[in-house]
């Protein structure tokens, strides 16, 4: 009989601490922190102001250029559908800028950044 109370007070513990809260012990992802706009800057991801969603602009940017400030970087430019906007992606611009079209390419609206269409391809100014 002594032995059946054990074995019942012992599953009452066992289903007892079952019953208690979990704690996550899942591991931090490296790199997972994500930016204003829910972009994984670690994984490449900015926010496209055309596109209005997370992009990775060495993917599915229209233009790649050398990045004249820096010869080791690159510049990567996405064309709105109408190509009336050109979006700039560069290491040394905080946030993406965007330019409208003028003959002859893309200038932004403070006129310090422009895109020029030449004879021999595109051509960036900052």
């Amino acid at each position: 009989m002594m032995k059946i109370v054990h074995k019942i007070a012992l599953l009452s513990a066992l289903s007892l601490t079952a019953c208690s809260a979990q704690t996550d012990n899942s591991p931090i992802l490296v790199g997972g922190e994500k930016d204003e706009y829910g972009c994984l800057p670690a994984a490449g991801y900015s926010w496209s102001k055309l596109k209005q969603e997370c992009v990775q602009p060495f993917s599915i940017a229209d233009i790649k250029l050398d990045d004249p400030a820096n010869d080791t970087l690159a510049v990567y430019v996405i064309l709105s559908a109408d190509r009336s906007q050109a979006e700039v992606f560069a290491a040394d611009f905080p946030s993406s800028r965007l330019l409208d079209a003028v003959k002859g390419g893309y200038l932004s609206q403070d006129k310090k950044v422009r895109l020029l269409k030449t004879p021999q391809g595109w051509k960036i100014r900052k």
